[in-house]
């Protein structure tokens, strides 16, 4: 053990463990693999450990300091390669020839922790607070710890770093096959931790170091020659493009989704959607958002502070950056009643695109009605379009009516020749007359300006609108015409007979209420008989529903799932055999219990 300062230590195992104490009490940053060496350097007290990232190097001990009593934090960004290692590894294809981030390489038995470590926010301890900062590169959710301590600004940084201008494994750092995504979010990492302007780093491996500018900019410097040295161009970090629509309406024109900005006079700003601002967003699973944003928006627009976020619709490219406006500035969701549940519990949906963890609804609008805004009237009501789960917001300001229509019209829609065409996803549950009222919900706002999902911020042509309708007109009947169902939205929404929640994890012995939830499409009642089933030794109550669903309705009932104190199989699902209006169509939805 070596003493960094009255209240650090640092000691040497497969990664370096480093342990600040108060109170008598210890945390550990990271913990390696050997508790013992630790127990014989003196280290007691262990309350806490903080962990950086899921590889088994800097975590294997956990359990040991878990059974303790010690309280496990992990990114939560990694969750799924903490709680679900073993059936991770059991799942693991080793022919699924392009990935390349080793998922095999977590802890050998599952940890669940006692708290997450969410980007952006901070972790209490002992009246000490511990900052997370996201630092992907090394792993997609890996994460930073900065706290001060002894008048000095501390960052552990995890493998962002191994010493000035050094890393110690590059591999982990190609995520997939010939792919230069985790490349690029280390620089950009790099870039974040030389911002934070601290007095010393703790390295997941390495000795601690004073930094000064050089121990970034050369590891950054070597970083980008070797990206231009593969594609044959220079690295340029991003940096977000504002576009002033008029003089109190913004939009960035290279986020992934596009972003707008209303604000005020005085600093104030609401958000219209918040997407990816990164050079290379870690848009899939785990989901993650960088804040390149939050610098500019004071010294390129004056904006102090973000008060609201009205979202369009639920997806991850939409949502990205809500997190971090909730962490800096306290910002605020609206929503329609309709969109509440999804954007606050996405885990309960089997739906595409969505954040990993919800959001709080702070305020909700219902039709018809006003949102008021630094004296601006915004309406926010939910419109089908791309997907079930839609807004439609319109508002006036500077003499000007917008209408932000989010993804119902695509990027793609700005192409030669293409006009106006929507989005495409099935599984978004998109019924197949929401593609004629899409335009026609255009039509009917006739705003000045469409914000656009993908497409930027776009004045309104009511000839192309008009074309639009022809093109969706089309399109409807062509999928009326070739689905052979009753009503074309059975052969187009995957969830017309639907479990809620979707997923969820049991313990032995526990009992879950699940609601099964049939639509009917068609405008005449019809008659449904659910038989409910799962693997053996789980119990179903009722087995069997007989129902009557009104025409154009929905109808929930319950069916209560109790689970065996033993299991013989990773997942216990629960199916609902489905017989519609006489015709026996089999077990269409399901429910997934995990342990």
């Amino acid at each position: 053990m070596r003493k960094l300062t009255d209240h650090l230590f640092f000691v040497q195992d497969t990664c370096s463990v480093y342990g600040v104490t108060a109170n008598g009490k210890t945390s550990l940053i990271d913990c390696g693999t050997s508790p013992a060496r630790l127990e014989a350097n003196g280290v007691q007290g262990v309350d806490q450990v903080l962990l950086t990232h899921f590889h088994r190097d800097t975590c294997s001990a956990a359990a040991h300091w878990k059974r303790g009593g010690a309280q496990i934090v992990i990114p939560f960004a990694e969750k799924r390669f903490f709680e679900e290692s073993d059936t991770l590894k059991a799942s693991y294809d080793i022919y699924d020839n392009y990935t390349s981030y080793y998922p095999c390489f977590g802890p050998l038995e599952d940890i669940a922790p006692e708290r997450y470590a969410y980007d952006y926010e901070s972790v209490s301890w002992e009246g000490m607070r511990f900052d997370v900062i996201p630092l992907p590169g090394h792993t997609f959710g890996s994460v930073g710890y900065l706290f001060e301590l002894a008048g000095q600004r501390v960052l552990a940084c995890g493998d962002l770093m191994s010493g000035a201008g050094k890393i110690r494994d590059y591999f982990w750092s190609q995520w997939n096959y010939m792919d230069f995504q985790g490349h690029i979010n280390h620089l950009e990492s790099l870039k974040t931790a030389a911002a934070l302007d601290v007095d010393l780093i703790l390295p997941g491996h390495g000795e601690p170091f004073e930094p000064t500018e050089e121990s970034f900019s050369e590891l950054q410097a070597a970083l980008a020659e070797l990206y231009e040295l593969f594609h044959a161009q220079p690295y340029k970090q991003y940096r977000p493009e504002f576009r002033r629509v008029t003089e109190h309406v913004y939009e960035i024109t290279n986020s992934v989704a596009n972003t707008y900005i209303v604000r005020d006079d005085a600093g104030h700003a609401l958000f219209i959607d918040c997407g990816y601002t990164s050079n290379a967003p870690i848009s899939a699973n785990p989901h993650r958002y960088i804040d390149n944003l939050s610098p500019y928006l004071e010294t390129e627009l004056g904006i102090h502070t973000v008060e609201w976020f009205l979202p369009t619709h639920y997806h991850d490219d939409h949502l990205a950056g809500y997190p971090m406006l909730h962490a800096r500035y306290g910002t605020r969701v609206v929503s329609s009643p309709e969109l509440k549940d999804i954007l606050g519990h996405p885990e309960n949906y089997d739906m595409p695109c969505a954040v990993p963890h919800g959001m709080t609804v702070d305020h909700i609008v219902e039709r018809g009605e006003a949102f008021r805004w630094r004296g601006i009237d915004f309406f926010v009501e939910q419109h089908p379009g791309q997907t079930l789960y839609h807004h439609l917001i319109w508002f006036t300001v500077d003499g000007k009516k917008f209408l932000s229509v989010g993804d119902n019209i695509s990027g793609m829609s700005f192409r030669e020749q293409r006009d106006f065409i929507h989005s495409f996803i099935p599984k978004n549950r998109t019924p197949v007359s929401s593609y004629r009222d899409m335009p026609q919900q255009i039509l009917d706002a006739e705003p000045d300006y469409l914000f656009t999902g993908h497409g930027g911020c776009v004045a309104f042509d009511r000839g192309k609108a008009e074309r639009w309708v022809d093109w969706m007109d089309r399109w409807t009947d062509l999928f009326t015409q070739i689905i052979d169902r009753p009503h074309p939205n059975m052969g187009m929404d995957p969830h017309w007979v639907e479990f809620y929640p979707y997923k969820v994890r049991i313990q032995p012995g526990e009992t879950v209420t699940f609601n099964a939830t049939i639509t009917n499409h068609e405008a005449e009642a019809r008659t449904c008989t659910l038989r409910f089933r799962s693997v053996d030794g789980v119990q179903l109550s009722p087995t069997t529903r007989d129902l009557q669903v009104a025409g154009s309705a929905t109808t929930i009932c319950q069916v209560e799932a109790t689970f065996p104190m033993q299991f013989t199989t990773h997942a216990l699902p629960i199916v609902a055999d489905v017989t519609w209006d006489g015709a026996h169509l089999g077990e269409i939805a399901e429910a997934v219990a995990y342990w």
